[in-house]
């Protein structure tokens, strides 16, 4: 009885310690983009913004962008709110390169126009840290064709 118990409390000690350190590493990730977004006009931006941990393969990515696109000959401001969830398909590391999966909303505003809401679906292909970054290509929809490239800060073990 008194090794099960040990071997009970030992498992949950083994348990608990990757949980921890999973919380520390999972902590807020800082990226810097630029986006075209394909749907007529197209439009250049860019962002910042932060993924945030919520759970060993989905991170939650709230971004923030501004651009400019021509409308009758002028050059008109543009912005847009992101909100994602991402699905990874490699989140501790183990390729140099990894695919993940992102969907949610957007909230896109352009000078002298209204507030328009999307539903935005994309493809995430993310690479091997350098110089304490990984750079993200992404492609995908929301108020057209998107074609993205993400700077994030690399964590040391998780993606």
């Amino acid at each position: 009885m008194t090794r099960r118990l040990l071997g009970g409390l030992a498992l949950a000690a083994c348990a608990v310690v990757p949980m921890h350190v999973a919380a520390a590493q999972l902590g807020p990730q800082p990226e810097l983009r630029l986006d075209v977004l394909g749907a007529s006009p197209c439009r250049v931006e860019m962002g910042a913004g932060v993924n945030l941990g919520a759970g060993n393969y989905q991170r939650v990515e709230l971004d923030a962008a501004a651009g400019a696109f021509r409308r009758t000959g002028a050059l008109v401001g543009s912005g847009r709110v992101d909100a994602l969830m991402r699905l990874l398909l490699d989140p501790f590391g183990q390729r140099r390169w990894a695919l993940s999966l992102a969907g949610g909303v957007s909230a896109r505003y352009d000078a002298g126009d209204r507030v328009r809401p999307y539903l935005v679906g994309m493809l995430d292909l993310e690479g091997p840290p350098s110089h304490g970054v990984r750079v993200a290509y992404q492609v995908g929809f929301g108020g057209g064709v998107r074609l993205g490239v993400v700077l994030r800060r690399s964590r040391t073990v998780w993606r």
